[in-house]
């Protein structure tokens, strides 16, 4: 038989990423969720998994798990409203392409997936689901703290597989329970906290935050009293508060969820919401111990230990252990919006003079830190062709990530994305577009896209076999013969002729710039 347990090195690395996917990785839909159970129940699935082997897992049989995992899912939920509204959403936007086709299919009296496999739905399901694992969480779930991270398997997404790395495999059959366990309960919070489920959901959306949460009532009593002491300044970006002032726990809550009087700073909305999880930077840490534990350590006693457990000593314990646990999984600490620095490279321990409140270091390393100043990075999808000419099939997989040249403006990864010209319908006028040219485009909806008159934009319609087709032309109101306002789609070639919009075309994204 052959040996099936890592060794316990490896053992520990494994159970401290997946502890960083959790808490490092960002989640805005719960696929990432659906793809770390996905791997496991696969891993405990296969036979004969030995310790020192890789293992390859098929997109497909991803595919089909993800199916598999979202089928109750797409179910309704509440009888408080009818039809798809009863729906509980996987994100805060609009309904998961997954939860909706498995719902059409429900809809249609399939039963379960095996009848599902064995329906004229399967095509539209199963590519529903490999597209959504390749657009996004097969490549973005080792994405921890902005920047890839590939413990797990390799991003070679030119296969169509991943290979687990040696003993990867075992060590997700060894710590199956664990990771399900943990994948599945930050599923069901992350279901909880979108506000379109809660009202589905209702009042047990709020037990674990009475139950476990943060006072907000006694919350409010700290705000005054820091904003005071930092004198109306964001603890993190040092800029003056206006209107947008919160209260952070230093040491996340989620992290140690007891409140202590000096685990508390005011910070500005933004940097609150982008620190969310993680630590902080060491030097984020040297204020916090000056500020709150040193120089203001009496003021924050007096004003809050009504309310909250106070003592410096508590709190530089909590903060040790926090930072110590960061440096021993390889964390990374969050310095400013979207900027780390490596949790190895600075670690110091802390203890107090308690007669005089002075603070002695104890320093175990003293490098210097290291910003990391991730370059910004766009969705890139290499199948899909912005015809310019005529309509042209395309779709969203084999979706990569590309680094935004110099020279974009202002870019934002939700809406923007980059792809390639293809034909030479727009390689004339001012601004003229060349077979193969980079695009970057914005994805557009009817509410979102407000006036078109005059703007390129990417169409996108279906063909006889369902594929979705795109063509790319700048766009201009007119009046057809009968009088009645119509939407022409004009080439810059004018060897193309010139086209009418109608029903079946749908607008998808608008032209922002042709890459240099």
């Amino acid at each position: 038989m052959k040996d099936i347990k890592p060794n316990e090195k490896l053992q520990l690395e494994f159970i401290s990423f997946i502890q960083r996917i959790l808490s490092e990785g960002d989640f805005v839909a719960t696929y990432k969720y659906a793809l770390l159970n996905a791997i496991a129940d696969i891993c405990i699935e296969k036979l004969d998994v030995s310790t020192n082997e890789s293992l390859k897992i098929e997109h497909s049989l991803l595919a089909e798990k993800i199916l598999q995992l979202y089928w109750h899912h797409a179910m309704p939920f509440s009888n408080l409203k009818s039809g798809a509204d009863a729906l509980l959403k996987q994100n805060s936007g609009a309904q998961s392409k997954v939860i909706s086709v498995l719902y059409e299919c429900q809809q249609n009296n399939i039963r379960s997936l095996g009848q599902l496999k064995r329906s004229s739905y399967w095509h539209e399901s199963y590519r529903a689901a490999l597209n959504t694992l390749k657009t996004g969480p097969l490549w973005r779930l080792q994405i921890l703290a902005k920047q890839e991270e590939c413990f797990l398997y390799p991003h070679d997404k030119k296969p169509q597989y991943i290979e687990l790395k040696s003993g990867i495999a075992a060590c997700f059959r060894r710590f199956y329970d664990l990771v399900v366990y943990l994948s599945k309960n930050a599923w069901l919070q992350k279901i909880q906290s979108i506000k379109y489920n809660q009202a589905l959901i209702g009042p047990q959306s709020k037990l674990e935050s009475f139950l476990f949460g943060e006072d907000r009532q006694s919350l409010a009593k700290v705000k005054p009293v820091l904003v005071d002491l930092q004198k109306n300044q964001c603890f993190y970006c040092q800029k003056p508060f206006k209107n947008d002032v919160e209260i952070d726990h230093f040491i996340p809550f989620s992290r140690y969820s007891n409140d202590l009087a000096h685990n508390f700073v005011a910070a500005h909305r933004r940097c609150n919401n982008n620190k969310r999880d993680f630590l902080a930077s060491y030097e984020h840490r040297d204020n916090w111990i000056e500020s709150n534990l040193v120089k203001h350590n009496q003021v924050i006693e007096s004003e809050l230990s009504r309310y909250f457990d106070c003592s410096a000593d508590q709190s530089i314990a909590v903060s040790n252990w926090a930072y110590e646990v960061a440096r021993s999984n390889h964390a990374k600490l969050w310095h400013g919006i979207d900027t780390f620095v490596d949790s190895t490279l600075t670690a110091k321990v802390l203890t107090f003079k308690k007669k005089h409140g002075e603070r002695e270091d104890k320093i175990e390393a003293n490098k210097s830190e290291k910003i990391v100043e991730p370059k910004p990075q766009l969705f890139y999808f290499p199948n899909l062709k912005i015809a310019c000419g005529h309509f042209k099939t395309g779709d969203e997989s084999d979706a990569e990530y590309m680094c935004i040249p110099d020279g974009v403006g202002k870019v934002d990864p939700n809406k923007h994305f980059f792809a390639r010209a293809s034909g030479n319908s727009m390689n004339g006028g001012k601004s003229p577009i060349f077979d193969g040219d980079l695009l970057l485009l914005e994805f557009i909806t009817p509410e979102s896209a407000g006036s078109l008159q005059n703007q390129t934009i990417a169409v996108e319609r279906l063909d006889s076999a369902g594929d979705s087709q795109y063509l790319l032309r700048d766009i201009k109101k007119a009046t057809d013969e009968s009088g009645n306002t119509c939407y022409q789609l004009i080439a810059k070639n004018p060897d193309y002729e010139t086209l009418v919009a109608d029903e079946s075309m749908k607008t998808f994204a608008r032209l922002k710039q042709r890459i240099q």
